[in-house]
């Protein structure tokens, strides 16, 4: 995402807010951060960790991101959407997810697009928009990227670095353990 100080960043699902808190240290605390979650307690609990750190510029908002608020359109430098997912990329850590009806990922990539959808309205032109899950399943990810960008013939993806961990040459990238 690499947010600058003074930029206006959109964090669209920031619970538990440690992105939120990242982009806020890289902006140096300039700028204005948007940070939203659909539950009112995680948006509470961002914006207590926010004061406990200092942060200044960091706002939160008990917000559905796959709502479209008009107020938001095209006022984002950069947006992170850390979608909700499957999680079936870490089942290591949360084994449960193993035991989940597989309904449940079907209803997933429509939710996951429409957060897109309205983070590309929020995007100002030549804006970054980082879309990440925490799932290895293409549906929820390069199938969702990709009937995005089919749609929105504005958007490009982007080669990107991740240092010390790996390279984006097509402007995806997928991590394993």
């Amino acid at each position: 995402l690499s947010p600058r100080p003074g930029e206006t960043v959109f964090d669209l699902c920031a619970a538990p807010g440690g992105k939120s808190m990242l982009a806020a240290q890289m902006m140096e605390d300039q700028g204005s951060l948007l940070s939203m979650d659909v539950h009112p307690h995680k948006s509470d609990l961002i914006a207590k960790n926010a004061r406990t750190y200092g942060i200044t510029c960091l706002d939160t908002v008990p917000s559905d991101a796959s709502v479209y608020r008009e107020a938001l359109a095209g006022r984002a430098d950069a947006i992170v959407c850390d979608v909700p997912c499957s999680g079936m990329g870490v089942i290591r850590k949360k084994p449960d997810v193993r035991y989940k009806d597989g309904d449940h990922i079907k209803v997933l990539p429509p939710l996951q697009l429409s957060i897109l959808e309205n983070a590309g309205k929020y995007l100002k032109p030549g804006g970054r928009l980082v879309y990440s899950t925490c799932t290895v399943l293409k549906e929820e990810n390069e199938a969702v990227v990709e009937a995005f960008l089919k749609d929105h013939p504005d958007f490009a993806l982007e080669p990107f670095d991740l240092p010390g961990i790996g390279r984006g040459e097509e402007g995806m990238l997928t991590l394993w353990p």
